[in-house]
């Protein structure tokens, strides 16, 4: 009984998603829509029949059809087969066609709408438009195809079902004619119409193109419907060459769709009734049909192509547009962050100055009050020999306490210096690895929070490099403060370690290693995409390891690689050449603190660098 019940419930809970009123409305409405369109230009083509064949000139329910299946989807693949089918059948029981060939015209015209669209939507995906010459040459084709393929039907119908003495041939050429303009010139219509749905036209676009299309359409009826010397050398369909051109310029596809609409039912109009160009009556009516189709062809996929090449440039403009914004951006950016970087540094120095002129202050304030009360004393009387050597002692601590004090406030000063004048200045220069790693360390320090733990070089004193200081420093300051912002964002310190090696005699590899909480590895893939950030919402861009990444691999000439597990620490390895690729001459250290060995080690790369 339980499982009978557990049955009845789910088939309850089914029924309303199975039989939802709203859904079979919208369907029903739907089908309707269809059927009332698709009946409309079926009467209007059954009324333009070229005599004595009663083939149509032009089938616009074709693209009717097939245009609303390729909007819509295969969601709508069902009202619209009904449709076709139901205002097929009645169309043609209205004229002169029995019950079974009605039914069998509306199963190839439903087919063709649905190979039509199933071959779009195969190839190009939901969402097709025409704003792209290939998307055009893909709805010609698919039209093609589909009306080559449901005009054997109906070239079968026709012969069987309605005793045509046309040959079979002579009534598929016909058809697929018919069929395939009706597709080219009504389909693109509805898509784009669809697209602008989506995209909302600019009032402005929308006024200029609705006043191009009314010229053109007079333009049109007056090459098309009066009959002159001029014309028939020229042909209207070279008049109207000018306003298409201009509407497929300036405005959207959906514009020069429209105008290439009217003019298409100008030309089938006046052939089918004998009036100006193309109802000339000196002409054989196969003459005349021949000479419409192919003016509505040259006209529908003309305006199509064109159209949808001016599409395609404004859009190839705006997406350039766009990444120069970006790119604009992204440079602003970058520059912002490294100087937020050199502000950082300063900040840092100027907090880890404070310290020891503070504290030297505070000596030489002392002392001069010392010297002051020993002058008094002096004057007052003799002075004693213990005051005198209390005096001596205290101004030699004084002393060492001020030499100490500025000794260090000049170590940092200097450091700075050196890597503030690296910053900005792009050169190429010889420097030993050691100290300038140990002059960035000294200048970035300061400005890392406290309590922090220790930041240890492991490097050889004898790696010379010919590269640009001033972008290694950067490296390394953005390393370095990465490791403290992600890396120990948990807690209040950690081990960081900058290693360094020679591979070989032509590189050297670079190894900075932090014990943080590392990276997960997802991550791990995108850690140097701009603005890749896990702490956006705490004020990070997101570029301080993508300008890392740009500095090592264009501007030092090397590569990099990331290691990290997360929970465990991060490694990052730089491997880069010893020198770096340039073709200016080296300059020397400018203002860095270096001691007469590594001065003369630096004379040989520079001497090997000016001979390359």
């Amino acid at each position: 009984m339980s499982d009978l019940a557990a049955k009845v419930t789910k088939i309850q809970r089914a029924m309303p998603a199975a039989f939802d009123p709203t859904k079979w409305a919208g369907v029903i409405t739907l089908t309707f829509a269809i059927a009332i369109a698709y009946f409309t230009a079926a009467r209007l083509s059954l009324e333009l029949l070229t005599k004595p064949e009663g083939v149509a000139v032009f089938w616009p329910a074709a693209g009717v059809s097939a245009g609303a299946l390729i909007v819509l989807g295969a969601r709508a693949r069902l009202p619209v087969i009904f449709g076709t089918m139901a205002a097929t059948i009645l169309a043609n029981l209205l004229g002169d066609r029995n019950l079974w060939g009605a039914i069998l015209f509306g199963c190839c015209n439903a087919f063709e709408a649905g190979l039509a669209a199933w071959l779009i939507d195969r190839y190009h995906g939901s969402g097709f438009t025409l704003a792209k010459p290939r998307n055009v040459i893909a709805l010609v084709g698919a039209a093609s195809v589909a009306t080559a393929v449901s005009g054997v039907g109906g070239a079968v119908v026709f012969k069987f079902f309605h005793s045509a003495t046309t040959p079979i041939w002579v009534t598929w050429q016909h058809w697929f004619a018919s069929d395939a303009l009706g597709i080219i010139v009504v389909a693109p219509l509805l898509i784009e119409f669809a697209s602008a749905a989506r995209d909302r036209l600019p009032v402005a676009e929308l006024l200029e193109g609705a006043l191009i299309v009314a010229m053109l359409a007079l333009v049109s009826a007056l090459a098309i419907f009066l009959r002159s010397d001029l014309l028939a050398n020229v042909g209207p369909v070279a008049v109207l060459f000018a306003p298409l051109l201009w509407l497929a310029a300036r405005c959207r596809p959906v514009f020069a769709a429209a105008a290439a609409f009217i003019v298409s039912l100008s030309i089938v109009w006046t052939t089918t009734f004998g009036i100006g160009y193309f109802g000339n009556p000196t002409l054989a009516i196969d003459e005349r049909v021949a000479a419409a189709q192919v003016s509505i062809l040259l006209v529908a996929i003309g305006a199509s192509l064109l159209a949808a090449l001016f599409a395609e440039i404004r859009d190839k403009r705006r997406i350039a547009e766009a990444a120069l914004h970006a790119s604009e951006t992204q440079r602003y950016l970058i520059e912002t962050e490294k100087l937020a970087a050199l502000g950082r540094l300063v900040a840092g120095v100027a907090h880890e100055l404070n310290s020891p002129v503070g504290t030297s202050l505070t000596v030489a304030s002392t002392l001069a009050q010392r010297c002051s009360r020993f002058a008094n004393q002096i004057i007052s009387g003799p002075v004693r020999r213990s005051s005198l050597s209390e005096f001596v002692d205290s101004n030699r601590d004084a002393a060492n306490q001020l030499v100490a004090n500025l000794e260090r406030a000049g170590k940092l000063i200097q450091a700075f210096k050196q890597v503030a004048v690296d910053r900005n200045l792009a050169d190429r220069r010889s420097f030993d690895l050691r100290i300038a790693t140990e002059q960035i360390v000294a200048s970035v320090v300061p400005g890392l929070p406290k309590p922090r733990g220790p930041l240890a070089l492991d490097i050889p004193p004898d790696i010379i490099m010919v590269s640009y200081p001033g972008a290694y420093g950067q490296v390394l300051t953005n390393l370095i403060f990465n490791a403290v912002t992600h890396g120990f964002a948990d807690r209040s310190c950690g081990d960081m370690l900058i290693e360094a090696a020679r591979i070989g005699s032509d590189f050297v590899e670079i190894t900075f290693s932090d014990d943080g909480i590392g990276i997960s590895e997802d991550a791990q893939r995108h850690v140097f995409d701009p603005f890749f950030t896990t702490r956006r919402a705490k004020g990070s861009t997101g570029l301080g390891l993508h300008i890392v990444h740009n500095l090592v691999t264009e501007q030092l000439g090397g590569r990099i690689r990331l290691v990290s597990a997360f929970g465990k620490g991060t490694s990052i390895s730089m491997t880069l050449p010893l020198v770096a690729p340039g073709n200016e001459r080296p300059i020397g250290a400018a203002g860095a603190i270096n001691d007469d060995r590594s001065a003369d080690l630096r004379s040989e790369p520079r001497k090997r660098d000016s001979a390359m």
